[in-house]
Formats: C-alpha cells, sequence, structure tokens
C-alpha cells in the first residue's frame, strides 16, 4: 500500500481552506448555520 504524501503543511491547509471560505463559501451559508462546521476539499 502507497502511502500518500500531503500536498501542504497543516498551517497552508488552514490558511487555503480559510480563503475558499471567506471568498467563495461564506456567502452561502444561511444564517442559523454560521459557526457550524463546513468541509472543504482543497485538492478539487
Amino acid at each position: 500500500m502507497t502511502v500518500r504524501q500531503p500536498l501542504y503543511s497543516k498551517e497552508e491547509f488552514a490558511r487555503r481552506g480559510d480563503e475558499i471560505y471567506e471568498s467563495h463559501v461564506c456567502h452561502q451559508v444561511e444564517e442559523g448555520n454560521r459557526g457550524k462546521i463546513v468541509a472543504i476539499d482543497l485538492e478539487t
């Protein structure tokens, strides 16, 4: 079995996730769901 190495450091994953959330996702989140968890696939 091949072990995949992460493409980015933990810090880079966090930075990219925050950037994607702020620019593409935040405005789509319903008001009652703010502050909950959202999953973002950074590789696709």
